[in-house]
This record gives structure tokens, sequence and C-alpha cells, in this order.
């Protein structure tokens, strides 16, 4: 997995194929958020979604590209949730955002509870399949951090001195492990205080005042 995939519908300037296929993609999403990638069955999607081997290499080279497809849809998905609540244009702030962007995990969570299953699964990946998503996306939850991180920066809300990629670091640590801890059957009420807790770990720091 050295080279960044080419995704197939990208290069041609198509629509990802999951989007016109929904039992496809019905099938995907509820294997691979049962199993890593390694252990999700190629056999089993196509079986669930009553396609042939022919139609699918017509689409994607190969499992991987599927996988990555999946996770494109479902990003979409968080996006257009983002932008419909309208997350960044009607924040007061790094926190408030933060907070928001929680609040709408938890919502696509009751959408579909399997996007929150993929989502904490994709964290428990291989470092090669992780990596290979990296390579193909580019590093998007970084990104976006960096931006948010920026514009704390300048309004005053985190210290000017600190290197922008350490805070960003430090966030992203911090999130990985938060998401490791909150047991799948936690309530949203739950959730939230264990984000408000990351929270003012990020705003107070640790150490004794």
């Amino acid at each position: 997995m050295g080279e960044p995939l080419k995704l197939k519908w990208m290069a041609a300037g198509l629509s990802n194929p999951l989007d016109q296929s929904q039992a496809l993609y019905e099938a995907a999403l509820t294997e691979f958020a049962a199993h890593s990638f390694q252990d999700a069955s190629l056999n089993d999607i196509l079986k669930a979604a009553d396609m042939n081997k022919g139609s699918f290499y017509y689409r994607f080279s190969d499992k991987m590209e599927l996988y990555l497809s999946l996770l494109y849809r479902v990003g979409m998905e968080k996006l257009k949730l983002f932008e419909e609540a309208g997350v960044s244009k009607s924040s007061g702030g790094f926190f408030d955002e933060f907070r928001n962007m929680a609040i709408l995990g938890l919502r696509m969570a009751q959408k579909d509870v399997r996007f929150l299953v993929f989502s904490r699964r994709i964290l428990q990946e291989d470092p090669s399949v992780r990596e290979q998503i990296t390579k193909t996306f580019g590093n998007l939850s970084g990104t976006l951090l960096t931006d948010m991180v920026e514009r704390a920066k300048a309004a005053g809300e985190f210290r000017p001195d600190l290197p922008t990629e350490t805070v960003v670091f430090v966030i992203e640590t911090l999130l990985n492990h938060l998401d490791s801890m909150i047991p799948p059957d936690w309530d949203n009420e739950s959730v939230l205080q264990a984000v408000e807790r990351l929270l003012d770990v990020i705003r107070s720091g640790v150490g004794a005042k």
C-alpha cells in the first residue's frame, strides 16, 4: 500500500458508484462497520448487495477502493450535516465550534449507528490501511483542526506562542483516546459530558493553578 490509490471513478470524473447503488452502499457499510478492513469479506458484501463480481470490478479495482469510496461517502454525509447546521458560521469560537461538531456527530450516529461504529473502527485499523486513507484523501481532520486552531489563536482563545502543529497534535491525540474511552452504549448526555471534560483539559490544561 505504498502508493496512494487513485480511485477509478474519481480518475474518470464520474460520481461515486455507492451513490448509484444503495444496495452496495448498505452492504459495504454494514460489513466494514462490523469488521476491520482485513477481516471484512468482499464476497459477503457482494452477496448482500446481489451484485456479481463482473459488475463490481467494472466500478472498483478492489476491496480497498470500495472501502475508500465508502469512507468518502460517509465523509460527504458528515459534511452535509455540518453545512446544514452552519457549524463554523454560527459558532462563538473554537470551544463552541468543537462542541457543535460533537453534537452533530451524535446526530449522525442517531441517523444510523453504523456511521459511529465505522468511524471508530477506522481509528483501530492497521497502520497500513490508515496510511492509505491519508495518502488518498490527505489528513482531513488535521487540516480542519489546523484551521480551527489558527482562528482560535487569532481570536485570543489560544496562546499565540504555541506552535499550531503542536496544538493540533495534542488535540488529535486527546480526540483519538476520548473515542476509545466512550462505550458504545453511552447515552448522549454521557458523551457530551466527556466532550466537556476534553474541552476543559484543552482550555485549562492539567497543571495545578
